[in-house]
């Protein structure tokens, strides 16, 4: 925006941005904008079905949370706990859902640039929850860091002075662990083992006392 000072006589200012005319001061003030960010999130089985399709996964609950500045202290960086977001009623984090087509429903908007920490809460059936946090980083010039590794800037989407960002998750299904017959008696041997040890030093005890007695 342009703010301009009082002026003698009036100024006028031509196509090209050439101020003529007038007498005086003239100020002009450019105020820098923030960038905006858009985060989206699509959530899927790391490997396609049979059909070589994409297995989509709903259901997959994430908590977006915003992170203190960096320090010069290292360490883990911590929940801003001061932060609200404004588009959550004022609350500390932000929360979303991906819906049957494994796209996230309520898209995390309105992001200032700054570090956020997002973390998968509730996961598909079948599946487990992410190992860890999910770390992203948005700079005031536009750009976007994942757990540290910068994104090129093709696979953001810029409209005006708003950056979007989609992000996909994958994930693998929980893996079965086999049932077999042994192991019930690998069990009952892991349980006998010390029993047995148990009743030998009962009988070498009992065995010394009664020893003892005949001297």
């Amino acid at each position: 925006s342009c703010e301009t000072g009082a002026t003698t006589t009036p100024a006028t200012v031509t196509p090209d941005g050439t101020i003529t005319g007038g007498s005086g001061k003239i100020e002009l003030t450019n105020k820098l904008q923030n960038p905006k960010f858009v985060l989206d999130i699509i959530k899927k089985d790391a490997e396609k079905d049979k059909n070589g399709e994409d297995v989509p996964l709903g259901g997959v609950e994430f908590k977006l949370e915003k992170l203190k500045a960096e320090t010069t202290a290292g360490g883990e960086p911590q929940v801003d706990t001061t932060y609200k977001f404004s588009s959550n009623e004022n609350k500390n984090y932000l929360t979303g859902t991906t819906g049957a087509d494994g796209k996230i429903t309520n898209v995390f908007a309105n992001l200032e640039p700054g570090r956020y920490r997002l973390t998968e809460t509730k996961a598909h059936p079948g599946y487990n929850l992410l190992a860890q946090p999910i770390k992203i980083k948005f700079t005031q010039g536009g750009k976007c860091y994942i757990d540290g590794q910068l994104i090129p800037d093709k696979e953001l989407t810029q409209s005006d002075n708003t950056y979007t960002m989609t992000l996909t998750v994958l994930n693998r299904k929980t893996p079965e662990l086999p049932h077999t017959g042994a192991d019930a008696p690998s069990l009952w041997l892991l349980i006998g083992m010390p029993l047995a040890v148990a009743g030998l030093l009962i009988f070498t005890f009992r065995y010394n006392r009664k020893g003892g007695r005949r001297h």
